[in-house]
């Protein structure tokens, strides 16, 4: 057992990971060497959590920004109290605070007639449960420090405002929700929480891997990829929709590869289908695959969209996080057998959505087949007959032609054993580490890595630079013939 006075502090994200799992606490505390480092898509989402943040801080007026970094708390808290003790500033943003073995930095602690108040501030649409937790510890940890709290709230983002171009307004784009009585509720409990969290950070020997649901809710865990270096090839974690119970009773029979999975044990239908693969080495393929395929005639266009779903709109008329296409591909099979490729990649400042569109329509005229994989490109053409309302006309006789999802048909009628329990359409190298080969493909249909890569992408200097266009490729229109260069 390690000296209490050797356990680090805890923080808002060091609870949030407690909660989470030991053994994420510990490693975060302890071996954070261990952890996989973010990719482009999570570091987006993370830094499109700061720039909401940043535009937060004018939802209360008069505010006072605590800047000192996090490696100065003792000084945040010390500006912190002495901005409380004055009492001439109406909203500290970043306040600090340390109290029984937590420290803090408050998103917003405002105060007016009505009271003080606390807001902690999320990039999501609406208030989960996790954020309950973030806002609990930050009450108890505040109200410890001898400062009450009257109102505890979330502020979120608010999807259904429409963006006008303009100077953001934080009052419009995010929604403050009060929270105070469910906070006070989870807040009762914190101390007991802190406090095992705290044993076991002081004790020698470092949680033992327990995956589950847990590793990936609510939120995914940065030392999934070491935890699972122990598994052997096929691991149960590759079924698809294991829920813990199930992933329990496996391991409980000492069962952790697909391999071993007795026909007599409980599975979906989905599931059975991944084992039988597995255990056979051969692909599934129903005997009605090639029915379903014959519905795709030439020329039959296979279309691909990429889209930006920004946090903070860029373009006016668009809602925060509105899918907006600013890039398709179509291989075309020609009924000689023959195979074109035509894209389109939008640039420049200006809303892509219109020429994304137009040049679609060009480009799908006289197809006999649209085959897409899933459903996400004809919610997408719905949304752009809502915007651009002289096209609904051309874009509805589009949706109207024979339309094949060949996720449907792939779910159906096909399972190879290395798409390890995903149906995702896109192939990318496996994490590793050591040798470690792991792969957490993205889910189809949802407008792929780009979107999450470049959808927040926006530059933190001022809300006229933050509407600035993140793509930065040139526009393209142009057909390649499979085996030849493009054409002239």
């Amino acid at each position: 057992m390690n000296d209490a006075s050797s356990v680090p502090l805890l923080s808002k994200t060091r609870y949030a990971a407690g909660l989470q799992c030991a053994g994420r606490l510990y490693r975060m505390c302890f071996q954070p060497e261990l952890a996989t480092p973010p990719d482009a898509a999570q570091q987006a989402r993370f830094d499109a959590g700061t720039r909401v943040g940043e535009l937060a801080r004018n939802l209360r007026p008069g505010g006072v920004l605590i800047d000192e970094p996090f490696f100065r708390h003792d000084d945040a808290v010390a500006r912190t109290r002495a901005l409380l003790a004055n009492g001439a500033t109406s909203a500290i943003c970043e306040a600090g605070f340390t109290e029984a073995g937590v420290r803090i930095r408050a998103d917003i602690l405002s105060t007016s007639r009505d009271g003080r108040e606390l807001i902690e501030v999320k990039s999501s649409t609406s208030v989960k449960d996790e954020h309950l937790d973030d806002a609990a510890i930050q009450l108890a940890t505040i109200e410890a420090a001898g400062v009450s709290v009257d109102r505890v709230c979330i502020g979120h983002i608010n999807n259904a405002c429409v963006y006008q171009g303009d100077e953001y307004v934080p009052g419009k784009l995010l929604t403050v929700e009060d929270i105070t009585a469910k906070a006070r509720d989870v807040a009762a409990g914190v101390p007991a929480r802190i406090a095992t969290m705290r044993e076991m950070l002081a004790a020698n020997d470092a949680p033992e891997p327990d995956l589950g649901s847990h590793c990936h809710k609510p939120y995914d865990c940065e030392f999934y990829d070491y935890c699972r270096q122990g598994e052997p090839e096929w691991s149960i974690e590759e079924l698809p929709g294991l829920n813990d119970e199930r992933r329990r009773d496996l391991r409980v029979g000492e069962i952790r590869s697909i391999r071993d999975i007795p026909v007599t044990f409980r599975l979906s239908a989905a599931q059975q289908r991944v084992r039988d693969t597995v255990q056979s080495g051969r692909p599934y393929v129903s005997s009605a695959l090639l029915h379903d395929l014959a519905r795709i005639t030439s020329p039959a266009h296979f279309i691909d969209f990429e889209t930006v779903a920004p946090a903070l709109p860029i373009f006016a008329g668009t809602r925060p996080y509105q899918a907006q296409p600013f890039q398709w591909s179509d291989h075309v099979l020609h009924t000689d057998g023959s195979l074109d490729h035509y894209e389109f990649l939008a640039d420049g400042t200006a809303d892509p959505r219109r020429a994304f569109a137009e040049t679609l329509l060009d480009g799908l005229a006289g197809a006999a087949t649209i085959a897409v994989y899933s459903s996400f490109a004809r919610a997408r053409l719905h949304e752009l007959q809502v915007a651009f309302p002289d096209l609904a006309a051309p874009l509805q006789a589009v949706l109207d032609r024979s339309w094949v999802d060949l996720l449907k048909v792939v779910r159906d009628h096909y399972y190879h054993p290395e798409f390890r329990g995903s149906y995702s359409n896109q192939i990318r190298p496996p994490r590793s580490r050591g040798g470690l080969r792991i792969q957490r493909p993205r889910h189809p249909g949802r407008g792929g890595r780009l979107s999450r890569v470049h959808g927040d992408r926006q530059p933190s200097d001022g809300p006229g630079a933050s509407r600035r266009n993140p793509l930065q490729s040139p526009r393209l229109l142009r057909a390649r013939h499979r085996g030849h260069g493009p054409d002239p």
